[in-house]
């Protein structure tokens, strides 16, 4: 859903410019997790970095590849990555389409001391907007199933059955928490512009300690 050229020009306004996903020194090895159409692996090649990217979309993953792109299929929670062999991590709301908690220890596991993350996630206003505002019915039920499963994930941990617990918002704390549970350090958070007082993505920068 949040794929589509169409729906994302709907973000428009909510989506921050200003934050640096190539934020990363000529040389470094970065890897894009979730690395879609690959024009974040493009910028981050044009800066001087050397990019991998992972993807699970066999479609996508092929056609990066033909492109000339360095990726392979992979999850998040099980990245086929050796321990601290990465300088960086960029992902582009992936997470909230895991199992969370097991996808930001990978992003940990990979990363080397001093090695750094720009993540962006979903938010709870994301899914707001779509209940609230989206004029197709599905989309607004889909916002409302993303809001009540991640409301049953925080009080129970457990996701609501099959489809339905498909997605999750992230929130401040539940990532704080799994941030030191895995040794890493929350050194920047970007703004992000709000939903019906709910941040619609939450952009963070991490170093592993």
């Amino acid at each position: 859903m949040v794929g589509s050229t169409a729906r994302a020009c709907e973000w428009v306004g909510y989506i921050s410019e200003e934050f640096a996903f190539d934020d990363f020194p000529p040389g470094a090895r970065v890897l894009d997790l979730g690395f879609g159409g690959g024009e974040q692996m493009r910028r981050l090649q044009a800066v001087g970095c050397r990019s991998v990217g992972l993807e699970l979309d066999p479609a996508l993953a092929r056609r990066a590849r033909e492109s000339g792109l360095a990726v392979a299929r992979a999850y998040a929670e099980q990245l086929p990555i050796r321990t601290a062999s990465v300088d960086g991590v960029v992902c582009k709301v992936v997470i909230p389409y895991t199992e969370e908690s097991a996808a930001i220890a990978e992003i940990a596991r990979v990363l080397p001391p001093g090695g750094t993350a720009r993540i962006s996630y979903h938010g709870l206003g994301y899914f707001l907007r779509y209940l609230l505002a989206d004029r197709n019915w599905k989309v607004r039920v889909y916002g409302l199933r993303s809001i009540v499963n991640t409301l049953v994930f925080a009080m129970t941990s457990r996701r609501l059955p099959g489809f339905l617990g498909d997605t999750l918002y992230q929130s401040e704390r539940r990532l704080r928490r799994y941030y030191e549970a895995n040794g890493l350090d929350l050194i920047e958070v970007h703004p992000s512009p709000s939903f019906a007082g709910a941040p619609v993505f939450i952009y963070h920068v991490l170093r592993r300690r």
